[in-house]
């Protein structure tokens, strides 16, 4: 376990973390919480998948932007793939297979095998399908190159697909709707009734998406699963951080809980391959090269000195220095509001709440703070508010408070808690008090605790809050996880 400062998320699935390194984490949703080192920061504060704000330790505010395009290295050719190790192979359409060395395309043996498709993992485990159907993959013969030329795969299925994940393991959709890995030198079905995909794409430890030129689909449990996706899905592609982007109309990555997030590619793309969350490529349509994109990046937009930050859904953004003023950003400067507050949470530019130095609890009217009655007797330690006009705090003993309206607070019985965020009712999250060594865990509502260092499992987006018990008994089964 680590240590973890706090936790926000948006109410679209967006799911962020700071942890003790003042690293900033994005939890994707698919078993996978993907770092974003290009900034330290101290605070972090989101409105949704596409504005996110940080702070550093001199309280300057940055803004998480995409980085821009730049054109790959490689010369044109029908369809290329990357490789974890650096590797680019392709194929030219004509049944010819290709390794992009010392800058340029050089011919391989392709051992008799009419080749539209190759699968290129590290370190030489390359494969491809004896293919005379004219579409992109199978169905056909498996063939793997042995460092000289291509030669059938013996004992393999009819594939119709064929993806190596970063950890080798090799990902075979058959043309009889099976979803094989090769185990050694023995096929193991991990999944029957394959939808008729267009394609798979395989991540680590089992992750695995497939597409069909329209839908995505997740392999979870031995079965295929619908993603919804904001378009149409023409390919995919998941890595080793678990990025997953969507190549349709439009191109997204994956970035929450079923949240995704535009990618600004120019142009039309038909064509994708994730190596890391900062490095991607796409196959650009009007210009038949590919692209290379490196993801997202902290931009610094303001300076100010803030101590803490909140953001809304509708993208109101507010902060405290460390003096106790408050202030609020207009998109370029931060502009003074009446009042001292140790801490500010926003869930709009009409939902507004602070602390004051003394813990106790003021609502912001448009004019100036108004006095709330807290749950309990003494300082409040945080609070929280959404969009709804949810309301949340914790006290002196670390318990969790909300407050619904029109009802009255009530205690939901969460895990001890240090800090809490919400963008409204159904979205809330913190991280938990840290035990003795100093170790604790980010919470994503319904009282649950989630073991960061053992994925998040679990997550509940229900009108309710679950009973301390079954949050005790979720918990124990994340740690043993």
């Amino acid at each position: 376990m680590s240590t973890y400062l706090m936790a926000s998320n948006g109410n679209d699935g967006s799911f962020w973390a700071l942890n003790g390194s003042h690293q900033a984490l994005r939890f994707l949703g698919n078993s996978t919480i993907q770092p974003e080192d290009s900034q330290a920061l101290t605070c972090i504060a989101v409105a949704n998948v596409d504005t996110v704000y940080g702070l550093d330790a001199a309280g300057d505010l940055y803004r998480l932007v995409n980085t821009g395009f730049q054109q790959a290295p490689w010369a044109p050719i029908w369809h290329a793939v990357p490789g974890p190790d650096g590797s680019v192979w392709g194929v030219d359409g004509g049944g010819g297979i290709f390794e992009w060395t010392n800058g340029q395309w050089e011919g391989r043996p392709n051992g008799g095998a009419y080749a539209l498709f190759v699968a290129v993992g590290a370190n030489g485990n390359i494969w491809t399908i004896d293919n005379n159907s004219g579409w992109w993959g199978g169905p056909g013969v498996p063939y793997k190159w042995n460092g000289s030329t291509f030669v059938p795969v013996a004992g393999a299925p009819n594939a119709q697909w064929i993806s190596i994940a970063p950890d080798g393991t090799v990902w075979l959709q058959s043309d009889d709707n099976r979803t094989l890995y090769l185990d050694g030198n023995t096929w193991r079905v991990a999944a029957m009734n394959t939808p008729r995909l267009f394609g798979i794409s395989a991540g680590n430890n089992g992750l695995v998406y497939g597409w069909d030129f329209g839908s995505l689909y997740l392999l979870a449990g031995g079965v295929w699963q619908y993603i919804n996706t904001p378009g149409n899905c023409a390919s995919a592609s998941t890595c080793q951080d678990g990025t997953v982007v969507a190549d349709g109309m439009p191109v997204t990555r994956l970035a929450g809980f079923s949240a995704w997030s535009p990618v600004p590619v120019p142009g039309r793309t038909l064509d994708v391959f994730a190596l890391d969350a900062h490095k991607m490529y796409f196959l650009s349509i009007d210009t038949n090269r590919y692209l290379q994109w490196g993801g997202s990046t902290w931009q610094k937009i303001a300076g100010g000195g803030m101590a803490s930050i909140s953001a809304g859904v509708d993208g109101a953004l507010w902060g405290v220095d460390a003096a106790h003023a408050v202030w609020s950003f207009d998109g370029a400067n931060w502009q003074r509001v009446p009042g001292t507050m140790q801490k500010v949470s926003v869930g709009s530019s009409q939902n507004i709440v602070g602390l004051d130095p003394n813990g106790r609890i003021f609502y912001f009217d448009g004019g100036g703070w108004r006095p709330i009655a807290s749950p309990t007797t003494g300082p409040m330690l945080d609070v929280a508010i959404g969009s709804d006009a949810a309301l949340f705090v914790i006290d002196g003993a670390n318990d969790l408070w909300s407050r619904i309206a029109p009802g009255d607070w009530m205690k939901p019985g969460a895990l001890p808690l240090m800090q809490i965020s919400a963008a409204d009712r159904y979205h809330v999250c913190g991280v938990t008090k840290p035990d003795g060594a100093g170790r604790n865990q980010v919470w994503l509502g319904a009282g649950v605790a989630v073991g960061a260092d053992h994925h998040l499992h679990h997550y509940f987006k229900a009108p309710g809050w679950a009973a301390r018990q079954e949050a005790m008994m979720a918990q124990r089964a994340c740690e043993e996880m």
